[in-house]
């Protein structure tokens, strides 16, 4: 455990590689939902990942997860192979997601959503728990510390004590962002995070995710489809079509891609 409440950069970015994704390949019968992907992501850098429906955005995201376990290929974070972890080493290892729909447990307050993402980097377990050892009376209090300061830092500190149910949307993925931050990443995987916002909350969430690299130091992969958003904040886009990378580079660069302009738009005829 950390001995400050939510984890801050230590230090300036680097380049070093976070993420290596090597020729990854999915398939889905006869369908190709991922065919060599191959890119990487640098330390304390936002990257957006970007495509038409059906490029293979969410199942690469699905394949950082373990959710799926790809047909070939590797991922490797810090130097280390993802292919032998399952779903539930993943947060341990330092990576957090959240989803298209915010996924909250609706009967919890806003509080212990977030305590289900600090949970995942504790040591208890319900034995330890249920014999409510000293030691693990003062984890749970560290962990509900770093709860609380997370929901401060995306700014739903007030209604902590709220049912999620209660929520607006724009709370309700505020919350899902502060339980996959509560986890403590090095890693942050954002799906969609600005689907069916308006354009002020849209705003604040760039905001938000500029202050999560720049303030805490976490290197963001964002899966979206709000152009101004990932092109306004990304350091690096790469572009999946047909579960294949046609572009990886700057923004401006990857922006003025023909290959890129046909996927979105179509060939002019």
């Amino acid at each position: 455990m950390t001995d400050r409440p939510l984890a801050a950069a230590d230090g300036p970015h680097t380049a070093d590689p976070l993420l290596e994704i090597a020729d990854v390949t999915m398939r889905f019968g006869g369908i190709v939902a991922l065919e060599a992907v191959t890119f990487s992501v640098s330390q304390g850098r936002i990257v957006g990942l970007i495509g038409p429906n059906g490029a293979g955005k969410t199942t690469l995201f699905n394949c950082l997860s373990r959710l799926y376990r790809p047909m070939r290929g590797d991922i490797r974070l810090n130097g280390r192979s993802l292919n032998r972890c399952a779903p539930s080493d993943i947060a341990a290892l330092g990576v957090g997601r959240t989803f298209q729909a915010p996924t909250l447990f609706a009967s919890m307050s806003v509080l212990d959503n977030v305590k289900v993402g600090a949970h995942a980097r504790g040591a208890n377990t319900p034995l330890t728990d249920a014999l409510s050892l000293p030691r693990m009376r003062r984890e749970e209090h560290e962990l509900e510390q770093i709860a609380r300061a997370t929901l401060t830092f995306v700014g739903l500190d007030q209604m902590a004590a709220r049912p999620a149910a209660n929520l607006s949307l724009g709370a309700r993925k505020r919350v899902e962002l502060a339980r996959a931050l509560a986890v403590q990443p090095s890693l942050l995987l954002l799906d969609e995070p600005a689907g069916g916002l308006n354009h002020t909350e849209v705003a604040e969430l760039g905001a938000l995710v500029r202050s999560i690299r720049d303030r805490l130091g976490i290197t963001v992969l964002l899966v979206e489809h709000h152009m101004g958003l990932v092109m306004g904040l990304s350091d690096q886009v790469v572009v999946l079509n047909f579960g294949r990378v046609i572009a990886d580079g700057p923004p401006d660069e990857v922006r003025s891609n023909p290959a890129v302009t046909e996927a979105y738009l179509g060939t002019r005829h």
